[in-house]
């Protein structure tokens, strides 16, 4: 009997889990025995089918009857026999969806967490607003704590999530296109924004505030914590999202920058599969002014200036020699960007966590605007809103309340 994450292939290598490797999960050693269970009590798990809509008695009223199915192009309805559970994982890969918390998080966000092995679209959101359900924790999108946005976890690649590395023989490796690299030291590079302009110290973390032990001591719901707070500027989220004055609420793409010693101390391999240069999130040449010129693809919106970006390395340049960062402060800054050829990959935030979505009650029922249980409706996981705990832990608690709750309702006539 199969009882261990080490018995399935992991999504990112299609390998059996290795104890050594840091990015092992174990969700699939948590699933798989879950749609064994499943299926032996005959549930029938439909592949391949998205859930389009919501039905109630009434549009706006009554109880949760069933769902709407397309599969291939073929719709079906399909009836609830006592309760619906929105589980669709979130809505960080929905723009316009997502900018209504964050009007920044633009389309060049685009290396979110999960993809391209999954997808958080908000289909289930959507469907739940669109017969009056709420939504529930829009602040947690903005406010500095946790890791809703993050740095990225590799750079030179589309999908650079903290948590996952995508290798060859993954199912999906054809449309992830790339490993990435992953950074032992920020010393080792600089970040620019698409003018080529540092911005930001670059060994910093996300935030500067509002993250754990910030505040210490901590005395629960008390607001003289603000007191015990201890603030850092080092802020990279925001400052990578700032606006850069061509009319356009998301910062654009943000660039690693370095030279050929940085790779040598790395041990990095400036080549596919490691990195993605054909659809245009790593560039290399033997110049700082033809680097910035190549820099060309969909989400850099406006050229890079090359006199910006030789200026930039310049200046950066003379920190090394200065041992101080007077700009962003960056300790002691070690190595000059000099050797060619040089680089730039992708080194734009990624969205990690969806902490806003329906809105529900501790029954994990979902409710409407007025507070109001919608029968038959629940949610858990990334689609319910107001939480700051993601993942697993967040999902299994919350699909156990509402698979308890759901199935001790009465039977729809």
């Amino acid at each position: 009997m199969q009882i261990d994450v080490a018995d399935w292939p992991m999504v990112h290598t299609a390998r059996p889990a290795d104890p050594n490797d840091p990015e092992i999960r174990a969700g699939a050693g948590l699933i798989r025995p879950l749609e064994t269970a499943a299926r032996k009590a005959g549930v029938d798990i439909m592949l391949e089918h998205r859930m389009t809509a919501i039905y109630r008695e009434a549009p706006n009223s009554g109880r949760v009857i069933g769902i709407a199915l397309d599969h291939n192009g073929v719709v079906r309805n399909i009836r609830a026999r006592k309760a619906v559970i929105v589980a669709t994982g979130g809505s960080t890969g929905n723009i316009n969806f997502r900018r209504m918390f964050d009007p920044r998080l633009t389309e060049e966000y685009c290396g979110l967490a999960g993809m391209p092995w999954s997808d958080q679209d908000a289909s289930g959101e959507l469907a739940a607003m669109d017969i009056g359900a709420s939504l529930w924790g829009l602040f947690n999108f903005t406010g500095e704590f946790g890791s809703g946005i993050t740095k990225p976890g590799a750079i030179g690649c589309q999908y650079g999530y903290v948590n996952v590395r995508w290798h060859p023989g993954s199912a999906v490796f054809d449309q992830a296109r790339a490993i990435g690299l992953a950074v032992k030291d920020w010393q080792d590079l600089i970040l620019v924004n698409m003018l080529g302009r540092r911005f930001y110290d670059e060994t910093a973390g996300h935030f500067g505030y509002n993250t754990y032990m910030s505040a210490n001591p901590y005395e629960p719901h008390s607001y003289l914590n603000a007191k015990n707070a201890k603030y850092n500027p080092s802020n990279f989220i925001n400052a990578a999202l700032a606006g850069i004055g061509d009319g356009h609420n998301g910062g654009g793409p943000i660039w690693a920058i370095f030279d050929a010693d940085a790779v040598a101390r790395e041990q990095w391999r400036p080549a596919p599969p490691h990195v993605d240069a054909d659809a245009g999130f790593f560039f290399t040449a033997d110049t700082l002014e033809d680097l910035a010129r190549k820099i060309v693809m969909k989400y850099q919106r406006v050229p890079m200036p090359p006199k910006n970006l030789l200026d930039t390395v310049a200046r950066y340049n003379s920190f090394v020699d200065a041992g101080k960062d007077t700009d962003f402060g960056k300790p002691k800054p070690h190595y000059k960007i000099a050797r060619p050829p040089f680089f730039a990959a992708w080194a734009t935030p990624v969205l990690h966590d969806t902490r806003a979505g329906l809105r529900i009650n501790a029954r994990c029922q979902v409710v409407d605007i007025n507070g109001t249980v919608i029968p038959g409706l629940y949610c858990g996981g990334e689609s319910a809103g107001g939480f700051s705990m993601h993942g697993l832990p967040r999902a299994i608690c919350q699909g156990f309340i509402a698979g308890r709750n759901a199935a001790a309702e009465s039977d729809v006539r």
